[in-house]
């Protein structure tokens, strides 16, 4: 009976995920910034693969610039 499900907004079957690989290699791109001392923080949103959304934040998170950087993403 699962064999006729598909998603309603054409995306990927969400039962067998795939791996975004543009999602890793930009994550990848993070990891070493953030080793090289380059980064030194972050808060980011996560969408699942359920569609639930999440969120996290880590580091040096308090200043207005990383405010800004948030706003411009909701454009």
């Amino acid at each position: 009976m699962s064999d006729n499900v598909v998603s309603l907004h054409g995306g990927t079957d969400l039962r067998t995920p795939e791996p975004n690989a543009t999602l890793v290699e930009e994550l990848e791109r993070l990891l070493e910034a953030a080793r090289a001392g380059e980064i030194v923080g972050m808060a980011g949103s996560y969408v699942h693969r359920d569609r639930a959304v999440s969120y996290s934040y880590a580091g040096l998170v308090g200043g207005y610039g990383l405010v800004g950087g948030i706003e411009c993403l909701k454009q």
